[in-house]
């Protein structure tokens, strides 16, 4: 397992990007794997920046998990309690005029991916995405 503790902010999102390339790399993760999981990567970093501590700032960690054919990535920070996967999908078919604001995000994620999972620990947010590497 690698991890990187960084702070939430959108700033950091290169890092973050960064470290997550060069540990798939050393796993010989196809390129389009990659550039899946850098969206959804940064997708979770950027809501977790934009909300998690709102206004504040505050630490996110990214722990990365990799077995012969199955990748994790787990996001856990300390801020207000949210579970994005209780958020209703959108209507993906309806007129830009109908559609709500939000939640597109995380309903692409969740299409990108083979598993999501929140659980709230403590006083802490952890949200793991899964994909199978082959």
């Amino acid at each position: 397992m690698d991890e990187i503790l960084i702070d939430a902010k959108t700033e950091n999102l290169d890092a973050v990007l960064a470290f997550l390339e060069e540990k798939l790399e050393t796993v010989d993760c196809p390129m389009k794997l990659r550039r899946q999981i850098s969206i959804v990567v940064e997708e979770i970093f950027v809501n977790v920046a934009h909300y998690a501590y709102n206004p504040g700032v505050g630490p996110v960690t990214l722990r990365l998990m990799v077995w012969e054919k199955d990748i994790a990535i787990e996001f856990e920070d300390g801020g207000k309690p949210y579970n994005p996967l209780e958020k209703e999908d959108p209507d993906i078919h309806a007129s830009l005029e109908e559609r709500r604001i939000g939640g597109l995000g995380i309903y692409m994620v969740k299409n990108m991916v083979d598993a999501v999972e929140y659980r709230r620990v403590g006083n802490r947010n952890i949200l793991t995405v899964r994909k199978k590497l082959g």
